[in-house]
C-alpha cells in the first residue's frame, strides 16, 4: 500500500516537475505553433530532421565546420533551435559514410530553417543537410518535438531550453 500512495504521489508530481523545465522553443499557439523571433540583432536557425523508415535508428549530429563539439543531435521528427551572430556560418553533418556540409549567411532578426535527412547508403545512412523552409517545417511538423537537451551542447540547450 506504502508503494501504492508513493507511486501516486510521484505520478501527481510529474506535471509540476516537467512544466518547470519545458522548453520555450515554439510555443504552442492557435491552429498550430508559433515561432519566436530571435533576439534583438541577432539570427537564428532552425534544424529539423524529417521523419521516416530510412534511418530512423540514426541521429544527424550537427557541428561547426571545424568544431569537435556537437551543436545536437537530431533523431527522426526532432528539430533545435540554434541563435547567431549575424553573418556567414557553416555546418556540418557527419555519419558514418559520409559528412556533408552547409554554409549560410546569419542576417539579423532573421530566422532560417535548415532539414537533416537521413539517407540510404551502401553499409549505413548518409546525412543530407540542405536549406529549407518555413513552409515545408510546417507541413512535416504539425506538433514539432524538441531534441532532449542531453544531446544539446551547452549554448543550444540555453536557447531551448531556458532556465
Amino acid at each position: 500500500m506504502k508503494k501504492l500512495v508513493a507511486a501516486i504521489a510521484i505520478a501527481a508530481a510529474m506535471p509540476v516537475a516537467t512544466a518547470v523545465t519545458a522548453p520555450a522553443a515554439l510555443a504552442q499557439a492557435e491552429g498550430g505553433f508559433e515561432i519566436p523571433t530571435p533576439p534583438e540583432g541577432k539570427g537564428q536557425i532552425i534544424f529539423y530532421r524529417t521523419g521516416g523508415l530510412s534511418g530512423a535508428a540514426l541521429g544527424c549530429a550537427v557541428f561547426d565546420v571545424g568544431a569537435e563539439d556537437k551543436l545536437s543531435s537530431l533523431g527522426a521528427g526532432r528539430y533545435f533551435v540554434l541563435v547567431s551572430e549575424p553573418g556567414p556560418r557553416s555546418f556540418t553533418v557527419k555519419s558514418l559514410e559520409t559528412k556533408d556540409a552547409l554554409t549560410l549567411e546569419i542576417e539579423p532578426d532573421e530566422t532560417q530553417f535548415v532539414r537533416c535527412k537521413i539517407k540510404s547508403g551502401f553499409m549505413s545512412g548518409r546525412a543530407d543537410i540542405a536549406p529549407s523552409t518555413e513552409n515545408e517545417f510546417r507541413s512535416k511538423y504539425k506538433n514539432p518535438k524538441l531534441v532532449d537537451g542531453d544531446d544539446m551542447s551547452e549554448a543550444v540547450r540555453a536557447t531551448n531550453y531556458p532556465q
